[in-house]
């Protein structure tokens, strides 16, 4: 975890140092820029340094490693999604710009005005490149920090090209960390029964990407098009593991030796808003549960993180949303998509089935098998409560909230904030339940 900890902290380094000499500087340049990527350099060297890993269990041998087909089935199928989404994420083809995913025609080129924006020069927090008289409401931290490499002579493709592999190779160990292989496949390969088409037609289509189709393909439809989860999942993750080494699976009073250094866990949850609102809100509501299910130690800890991310998380929302001066993402939208005129399939069970399949009963299994647990025990405020409780409680609220409430112009987009009650569930899926 010490190169994903490092990485992650360039980027956050980076971006976060851009947009204060920006905002200062009345605009970026090369000099800000190549001051923002040296702060950002040293800030990963003592991330890097300041990090540990240590494992309960003995590390696997290496024959072990060498011989285990399903993980490096999964690496295979992970270096293929990755190549073909990336490298050829924006080429020129007879002289013509194109890309490869139809999902990012839009997207991409949002994306590609946000960061010639920023390396335009243009006062920062800017205006809106493509709507006029508005300030630039998204959590463009990605894009600012492309916008940095593009300052300083990096191509801008090869710019979007590198950053969608080493996202892409975080992302992969970050899952594998958390949820080892069976997460990586979660990823990979998530979704109901409408990839099965594949045993009819024997081709490799996303037939999650048809339009009747809800639950989408997460690589294809999220990670490839919405840059700001290039950081966000691998950050996120990284907390989460964090958080179950140091709370669950150690002394939560020891902050020597524990995985992450706290300025470097602060840091990067406070300022998660520049990139990925909807992350900062699943990571928000995974501290209120783990407060509750926690000890005393534990809510020491997570008061300490919340306290202390309050002022810089604040900003961070202020300067995305326009001196909050953009209109409230959430509203009361009970049914998600089950009545979208696109979605919705007129019959309840019909459109759980065939978007999740059979996830949604085991996941309902798991919760009720662990609460039923909690509920056995003679629980007082002052214990802790089991590791997977404490983590399945929030995946549990995330994805209820969600069925509720819009929490994006687009009640599709909700799925930003529900895939980490997804990626919550993995772990205690495979290990407490299949």
């Amino acid at each position: 975890m010490k190169g994903l900890s490092a990485g992650l902290v360039f980027v956050m380094a980076a971006s976060v140092a851009g947009a204060f000499l920006g905002i200062a500087g009345g605009g970026l340049n090369y000099f800000l820029a190549f001051l923002s990527l040296v702060i950002a350099t040293l800030a990963a060297a003592a991330a890097y340094l300041g990090t540990t890993d240590r494992r309960d269990e003995p590390a696997p041998s290496p024959g072990k490693i060498r011989y285990d087909l399903w993980l490096w089935f999964l690496v295979g199928c992970f270096a293929i999604f990755a190549s073909r989404s990336f490298f050829w994420i924006l080429f020129t083809h007879d002289g013509e710009l194109k890309i490869q995913s139809a999902n990012n025609l839009g997207d991409l080129a949002l994306h590609i005005a946000y960061i010639k924006n920023f390396a335009n020069g243009v006062a920062l927090w800017p205006d809106n490149p493509v709507f006029v008289a508005s300030k630039m409401r998204y959590p463009a931290g990605t894009d600012l920090f492309n916008a940095l490499l593009l300052l300083v002579d990096v191509d801008l493709a090869r710019g979007l090209v590198w950053a969608g592999l080493l996202a892409s190779l975080g992302t992969f160990y970050a899952l594998f960390r958390w949820g080892g292989k069976f997460a990586v496949a979660g990823f990979l390969f998530n979704g109901g029964v409408a990839g099965f088409q594949v045993l009819r037609t024997f081709e490799f289509l996303d037939y999650q990407g048809d339009k009747t189709i809800a639950w989408k393909s997460i690589p294809l439809s999220m990670f490839v098009t919405q840059r700001g989860l290039l950081y966000a999942i691998p950050a996120g993750l990284l907390l989460l593991w964090h958080w179950r080494e140091k709370l669950w699976r150690s002394d939560g009073q020891d902050r020597h030796g524990t995985p992450l250094p706290f300025w470097v866990e602060l840091a990067l949850y406070a300022t998660m808003p520049l990139f990925h609102v909807h992350t900062f809100l699943a990571l928000s509501a995974v501290l209120v549960c783990l407060f509750a299910c926690g000890d005393a130690p534990v809510r020491k800890h997570v008061a300490l993180i919340i306290i202390g991310a309050l002022i810089p998380a604040t900003f961070f929302v202020w300067l995305v949303s326009d001196n909050f001066h953009a209109s409230s993402m959430l509203r009361w939208h009970p049914g998600w998509v089950m009545y979208d005129r696109d979605f919705g399939r007129g019959n309840f069970l019909e459109f759980w089935f065939v978007n999740f399949g059979i996830f949604i009963p085991l996941a309902l299994a798991l919760v009720a098998l662990c609460a039923w647990r909690v509920w056995q025990k003679d629980w007082k405020w002052n214990e802790k409560l089991s590791e997977e409780f404490a983590f399945l409680l929030p995946a549990a609220g995330i994805f209820i909230f969600g069925l509720f409430f819009r929490t994006a112009p687009w009640e599709w987009d909700n799925l930003k904030l529900m895939v980490w009650s997804y990626f919550l569930l993995l772990p205690y899926l495979w290990s407490r339940l299949i």
